[in-house]
């Protein structure tokens, strides 16, 4: 916004989206290719009122900041032309046209792709924390690649997890624990409608804190979009129905005097969003269920709304809830203090919650044109 401002003068900026004469809901989401997709909905208000365009552009994975904020201001000004000639600034415009450009530059990465819509990303993070009391590190690294096209998409992932904690109590003694965590997945998504797909995912790995030497699963899974899946940037309506056999080699034998298990599971997910000028809504619940068990199951709910309630007030609120009923991998062991106070292995639980509920309201000058970094 800083630089929006800096480098388009000749709109007057204001704080709240009531007060203006046009408003642009900006959204974005995940491409191919490791690329954004932004979509701009751009609405007049007041003498501009019924007025309503959207402009879609992609942003490149590997562009720099600056390219990437030169990018947006130039379809931030594409999106305010047909408002500009219907104000006096018409006679100060001028423009030219690149004629030599016949064809879109995503047509012609297309055609000239030498990856084949492959994309490919490795990451590696450490960081360390401490105090002569305590100390803290934890390194994670992954790899994956990805090829998405409009028909299917196919993903590969991996990766590892490393944490470690220690502390020195007031008696001199050290107290430490570790935690590593892996886990490789295969991700297929075939499209059918604009309404409808169907794919599954192949999941393996282990974990110390969740007392498996290795699990894997496999998931065949179904999705119908209630909306179209063109309009997801903007709004979303998906139920997803998954079902399949999942093994379990415990570290330890669990509160069910199991060391290995083959089950299955269903799921049903189901996510709801909307962004608006009136504020986003974003809802999913998930319900899981053992078929060998149908007393084991969990069920959750995440909700994150932000309402702009009217000119200068916004509410946020949101959360996650979940009953828990289906913690077969729990280790049958009497856990020591120092493991449950570090959260080194799970625990068996009826529920697990968390909230968030806050307002803002801001009153005084709608002037929002001022630039000033001093200090």
């Amino acid at each position: 916004m800083q630089y929006l401002k800096q480098e388009m003068t000749f709109v007057n900026y204001v704080q709240d989206r009531q007060a203006a004469n046009v408003f642009i809901l900006a959204t974005d989401q995940r491409a191919s290719g490791g690329t954004s997709e932004i979509q701009f909905i751009i609405t007049g208000q007041e003498r501009f009122d019924g007025n309503i365009d959207t402009i879609q552009f992609y942003r490149d994975a590997n562009i720099s900041d600056a390219e990437a904020r030169d990018q947006f201001l130039k379809n931030v000004k594409k999106g305010l032309l047909p408002y500009v000639i219907q104000t006096d600034l018409v006679d100060q415009l001028d423009y030219t046209i690149a004629t030599n450009k016949i064809q879109s530059e995503t047509e012609g990465n297309d055609k000239n792709d030498p990856w084949n819509n492959w994309s490919f990303n490795v990451r590696a993070n450490a960081y360390l924390n401490g105090e002569s009391s305590f100390q803290t590190s934890d390194i994670t690294g992954s790899i994956s690649a990805s090829k998405i096209t409009d028909q299917s998409k196919l993903r590969i992932r991996s990766w590892y997890n490393y944490e470690k904690s220690s502390f020195t109590l007031n008696d001199g003694e050290e107290v430490s624990t570790t935690i590593t965590r892996n886990n490789s997945s295969v991700l297929y998504v075939k499209s059918i409608t604009d309404h409808f797909s169907i794919g599954g995912e192949l999941e393996g790995g282990s974990s110390t804190f969740g007392n498996t030497d290795f699990e894997a699963e496999l998931k065949p899974a179904i999705e119908y979009n209630i909306y179209p899946y063109s309009e997801s940037s903007t709004r979303r309506f998906s139920l997803r129905y998954s079902i399949g056999p999942e093994y379990f080699n415990y570290t330890e034998q669990t509160i069910y005097e199991k060391l290995t298990e083959t089950v299955v599971r269903q799921g049903l997910d189901i996510e709801f969003n909307q962004t608006q000028k009136w504020g986003n809504i974003s809802i999913f619940a998930s319900a899981e269920q053992f078929l060998h068990n149908l007393t084991q199951y969990s069920i959750e709910l995440n909700p994150d709304i932000e309402l702009n309630l009217f000119k200068g007030l916004s509410l946020n609120f949101g959360g996650y809830v979940a009953f828990v009923n289906d913690r077969i991998n729990i280790a049958k062991t009497d856990f020591s203090d120092e493991d449950i106070l570090l959260q080194a292995i799970q625990l068996d639980t009826d529920y697990t919650y968390f909230t968030y509920l806050g307002f803002n309201y801001r009153f005084g000058t709608q002037n929002n044109s001022v630039v000033n970094p001093r200090f």
